[in-house]
């Protein structure tokens, strides 16, 4: 059975910058992330993790 693996908390309530969450997550085998965010702060993160998806490509567990 394959089953998607929802990462959160991947911020830390904000101790660790967007970029390297998103990419740990990815990189660490997450399908998808629940991130809190503010409205003015969507933009920038939907970019940050369309690069980490991309860059996860080669990851070990496969996407679900």
């Amino acid at each position: 059975m394959k089953v998607p693996w929802i990462a959160f908390q991947v911020l830390a309530a904000g101790a660790i910058p967007p970029a390297e969450g998103f990419q740990y997550a990815f990189d660490g085998g997450a399908d998808f992330l629940c991130v809190g965010m503010f409205d003015f702060q969507i933009e920038e993160d939907v970019e940050l993790i369309r690069r980490s998806v991309a860059a996860a490509q080669a990851r070990r567990r496969p996407w679900g």
